[in-house]
């Protein structure tokens, strides 16, 4: 995968955070993968098509979601937080995807994307893609969000 596919995904993460959880992202790690099956126990998997295509798959433990639900539901009750958790997480993932595809998309293309899924906890199972991912960790103060992008270009 070319840089410039994943760079959107980068830079979208860290100014949505900032923007919507007021969390600085700082990068930790980048590796390729064979597949964007994630390494954390709360995922959010949303689908892209046009010019690239594939699948985006967030990944982060259920103390980084609940902060983000936190931070995006302020006066909120911590029972009315947890029930909005996956809700939140859904949206930043959404908000983060959506930056990337316009910037990817340029001014004559156009990429769509599925709404978000979310999966929580360790014990299912699910087939992915098996396609070139690149997997992308960043560290913050409330832990750890993973990022992986397994796209194409057509």
């Amino acid at each position: 995968m070319k840089a410039q596919i994943a760079n959107p995904f980068i830079q979208g993460a860290v100014q949505v955070f900032q923007h919507e959880v007021g969390v600085k992202l700082n990068r930790k790690d980048l590796k390729k993968k064979t597949s964007p099956v994630p390494s954390l126990p709360v995922s959010i998997i949303i689908g892209v098509t046009g010019p690239v295509k594939g699948q985006v798959v967030y990944s982060m433990d259920r103390d980084f979601a609940y902060n983000v639900a936190k931070a995006m539901l302020p006066g909120k009750l911590p029972a009315e937080i947890k029930k909005m958790t996956n809700s939140a997480v859904s949206e930043i993932a959404n908000m983060i995807t959506g930056k990337a595809s316009i910037e990817l998309a340029g001014e004559n293309a156009l990429i769509s994307i599925t709404p978000p899924a979310v999966f929580t906890g360790t014990g299912f199972s699910m087939d992915f893609l098996s396609i070139p991912t690149v997997s992308i960790s960043f560290i913050s103060e409330i832990g750890v969000l993973e990022i992986n992008i397994a796209l194409s270009e057509e």
